[in-house]
C-alpha cells in the first residue's frame, strides 16, 4: 500500500486496502517481520497499532456512508462480476 496514491485510487482500491490494513495489524503481520528485522525500530507499539486500526476503520466507516456496496467490491481484471 503506497499512501502516497491511496486517494488517488479507486474507492474499491481504498476500501480493500483499509481491511488489509486492520486485518495485518492485528494479525501480527505488519509490519512484515523481514521488514522489522533490518529496522529494529519499526516495530509497532501497542498505541501505534491502536491508531492504525482505528484510522484504517474510520475510512471504511467513511467510504461505506459515501458509496453504495457494489462499489467497493475489488475485481480483479478479466475476473466474472456477480
Amino acid at each position: 500500500m503506497n499512501f502516497n496514491d491511496f486517494t488517488g485510487r479507486k474507492i474499491a482500491y481504498q476500501n480493500h486496502s483499509s481491511e488489509e490494513v486492520v486485518e495485518m495489524v492485528e494479525e501480527g503481520e505488519m509490519p512484515m517481520s523481514s521488514y522489522t528485522l533490518i529496522h529494529r525500530d519499526a516495530v509497532l507499539s501497542a498505541a501505534q497499532k491502536e491508531a492504525l486500526t482505528s484510522w484504517a476503520k474510520a475510512i471504511q466507516d467513511t467510504i461505506k456512508l459515501h458509496y453504495p456496496a457494489d462499489s467497493l467490491v475489488l475485481r480483479r481484471p478479466n475476473a466474472p462480476s456477480k
